[in-house]
């Protein structure tokens, strides 16, 4: 009873997730910066102080979205599919602080939505299929860019929801092979009891390596995951995925977090001018825990830690 508690309490993180320096703006370059000097060099640059960002519900806009995608080599159909899935939320489940056309600038660096009116909507038109989250999302457009040689290594118990969702879903949106290695990519890790993200990364490099995960295309398109630690007891903690999107170069130099909020929250497309602004944007809305015995999350680009990684300078726990 009591894992099955704790359980539901990282599927509940889950479902409320599934600067400073100036750098080229194509996908190159993932280096890790995996010392801590380097991660408090990041820290002395400038805190992200604004976001503009899309919840794709206009022609325009989606079309915008669509060619950078396009750009990135994403195949049509997995645009398509991408879209029809962005068609089919907005259509079910919106509130009036949607940005109805265009990007919107706001100081608001984690805009909030009204979840219980989407859940009414969305609990009257589909009482069967819960929707799609940021995993389901971030698969369905990197899928071709994502092999996992050994997909037989995975650990599918804190993906329940995630696995309901598939098995709901109004058409079959992955094969049986591209499931399963939706499945191992996003298992939970096994990790040892520590604060250290260092020795927590590594965790997850070696978990990735024994499943053989690689990714391609990498000058263009990317993965963005963001690891949360947590502790089952004192002598077993995992690693998990509790929020992920796709990073691609935009044609202005700029890059484009595409992003599926969670199950009954919208899809966002946010444009940042580096990858610290990345960060700034991602550990403001989810690096938030303070006095805990758990470390505190970080995000990988691909298999390295995200170039420009630091931690939220408002959480002074």
């Amino acid at each position: 009873m009591k894992r099955k508690v704790l359980i539901l309490l990282i599927c509940g993180i889950l479902l409320l997730s599934c600067s400073g320096k100036t750098e080229k703006k194509d996908i190159k370059g993932n280096n890790t910066v995996s010392n801590e000097k380097n991660v408090a060099e990041n820290n002395k640059g400038e805190y992200l102080k604004k976001i503009t960002y899309s919840n794709l519900l206009d022609k325009a806009t989606q079309e915008e979205v669509q060619k950078e995608l396009k750009n990135a080599g994403v195949s049509e159909k997995n645009i398509k599919d991408f879209l029809e899935g962005v068609n089919y939320f907005n259509n079910i489940g919106q509130n009036k602080t949607f940005v109805k056309e265009g990007f919107k600038t706001t100081e608001e660096l984690s805009p909030t939505y009204d979840q219980a009116e989407i859940q009414e909507q969305w609990s009257k038109k589909s009482p069967k299929f819960v929707g799609q989250n940021c995993r389901i999302t971030s698969y369905e457009l990197m899928r071709d860019f994502i092999s996992v040689g050994k997909p037989e290594i995975k650990n599918t118990e804190q993906l329940f929801i995630d696995e309901d969702a598939l098995n709901n879903f109004p058409i079959k949106v992955f094969t049986d092979s591209e499931r399963n290695q939706f499945e191992s990519l996003f298992s939970a890790v096994n990790t040892e009891n520590t604060k250290d993200t260092s020795v927590h990364l590594k965790k997850v490099k070696e978990d990735w390596a024994k499943k053989n995960i690689k990714f391609t295309n990498q000058n263009k398109i990317s993965l963005i995951s963001v690891f949360f630690h947590s502790m089952m007891s004192a002598d077993e903690n995992i690693l998990f995925i509790g929020h992920v999107g796709v990073l691609v170069p935009t044609s202005d130099g700029k890059l484009m977090f595409i992003e599926k909020l969670a199950f009954q929250e919208p899809f966002q497309a946010i444009k940042f001018d580096n990858r610290s602004q990345l960060n700034d944007y991602l550990m403001n809305k989810y690096d938030v825990e303070f006095d805990q015995p758990n470390a505190r999350p970080f995000i990988m680009e691909n298999d390295e830690l995200l170039k420009g990684y630091r931690l939220n300078p408002n959480n002074k726990g």
